[in-house]
């Protein structure tokens, strides 16, 4: 019987959901202020028995009715609350306790401090809606904090007054005053909790997803090791396959058989060409940036002499227009790699309609930045691709030659050296690609003369 006593007085068990949801920490984030406001509107109507209940010991019968209004409103409410009718619960009790209290404020003397509570409903208000409920939150905020006002404007005097015996006034103003800031500080520890409750669970997410981003970085990092090492493994015999063809095929002379090593020379070099994506994306991943001095006339060449025996080129027209003479410093194999996925593309993608094919790379230097662009004359890129052609494995066409990982690569590659690059491009018109890397510009050696090394 007394363990039956202390659950029913245990403020858990005053709502049915905080009965169903115990032991459910989402079940009960979930329903808090529910739980609250059937906490609060069970604890007022017994509250207000009480008080009813001394104000007909000491002969107070206006104030017992008035007691006996707010039990019955709030009870209601709880009951309205309890059945699932959360939000009319809510907005039905601040609308009676602001009106009803204006109203009894009005008529009792001020003295007995009954004003105070709209401390409390400020409070409630506060704390007992929803987060997509601040319309409701924000407007009986400012309804108890307006109707305060009204009543110290009018003197307390909007519907006449009521006469009590001074020894009773100054007994009830405190007991008002205790129990509205009770009410209060009860709100307020509501909140308090519920900032903590959050703060408590965004850092358990951070530290989850911290632990989640370390293994995921570790997961990472093995899984680029493993690419790499693959590549560079697969590397060898495929360099091996593709000299025994080229050797057949300069042995063999019959015509068909010779088609077989032509294509098998083609899908070689294909795979060639994909692994050696992998090893330049796994290297921009792993490693640090790498300084070195770089002439920037000099390095143009070197990259478009790669391309020297790669059919077609000889047909294209290679401008080239560097703006400054001083060597620059930054990381040479990820320019270079670069340079080679952008070439390489112009010179795939070149101009097939009988006009006369050019690419131009032009070069300029200011302010600790490199500004590169690589145009063509080509075949170009439909205006709805473009948004997507720097995403990994992205092909415009079936025809496209490519693995889909050139573009991204340069785009990794770029923001890995602290850059940005961007693309415009018109179908049957051609290509260009800017590029931004910071760089620093190297001062020419001088001898003892002062004349340039």
């Amino acid at each position: 019987m007394k363990a039956r006593i202390i659950d029913i007085l245990s403020p858990e068990n005053w709502s049915r959901y905080s009965r169903r949801f115990l032991g459910n920490k989402e079940g009960l984030r979930q329903h808090k202020r529910v739980i609250l406001l059937s906490q609060f509107t069970l604890a007022a109507t017994f509250a207000g028995i009480l008080y009813a209940i001394k104000d007909l010991i000491e002969g107070m019968l206006f104030m017992a009715l008035m007691d006996s209004v707010v039990i019955a409103a709030v009870f209601v409410c709880y009951l309205l609350n309890e059945n699932g009718r959360h939000r009319f619960a809510r907005i039905g009790l601040l609308w009676f306790l602001n009106i009803f209290f204006f109203i009894y404020s009005s008529l009792a003397h001020h003295q007995l401090g009954i004003y105070l509570y709209y401390f409390s409903w400020v409070g409630l208000a506060a704390v007992v809606f929803e987060r997509d409920e601040n319309g409701y939150r924000f407007f009986f905020i400012a309804l108890s904090i307006a109707l305060a006002v009204i009543l110290f404007a009018t003197d307390f005097m909007t519907f006449g007054s009521v006469k009590f015996d001074v020894v009773y006034m100054e007994r009830s103003f405190i007991t008002n005053f205790i129990v509205s800031i009770a009410a209060l500080v009860f709100f307020i520890v509501f909140m308090v909790n519920i900032n903590e409750s959050s703060e408590r669970e965004l850092l358990e997410l951070a530290r989850e997803v911290r632990s989640k981003n370390t293994d995921l970085e570790k997961v990472n990092r093995e899984l680029d090791r493993f690419f790499y090492s693959a590549s560079h493994d697969l590397k060898v015999p495929l360099l091996d396959i593709k000299g025994a063809i080229q050797r057949a095929l300069i042995e063999i002379k019959d015509q068909e058989v010779r088609e077989y090593f032509i294509l098998m020379q083609e899908r070689a070099s294909k795979l060639d060409s994909f692994l050696q994506d992998i090893i330049d994306y796994s290297r921009n991943a792993q490693t640090e940036l790498m300084l070195e001095s770089i002439n920037m006339s000099q390095f143009v060449v070197d990259v478009i002499d790669n391309f020297t025996f790669i059919k077609d080129t000889d047909e294209i027209h290679f401008k080239i227009d560097i703006h400054f003479d001083s060597a620059i410093e930054t990381d040479r194999l990820r320019l270079q790699t670069v340079m080679n996925n952008l070439l390489s593309n112009a010179i795939k993608y070149h101009a097939l309609d009988g006009r006369y094919p050019w690419i131009s790379i032009e070069a300029d230097y200011a302010e600790g930045m490199l500004h590169l662009s690589v145009a063509d004359n080509g075949q170009g890129i439909e205006e709805d691709l473009l948004p997507k052609i720097f995403n990994m494995f992205f092909r415009g066409t079936n025809q496209s030659k490519g693995s889909g990982l050139g573009l991204y690569i340069v785009k990794e590659t770029v923001e890995k050296m602290g850059g940005h690059i961007r693309v415009e491009s018109t179908r049957d018109v051609g290509s260009t690609f800017s590029l931004t890397l910071p760089a620093r510009l190297l001062k020419p050696a001088t001898t003892p003369s002062g004349k340039n090394a």
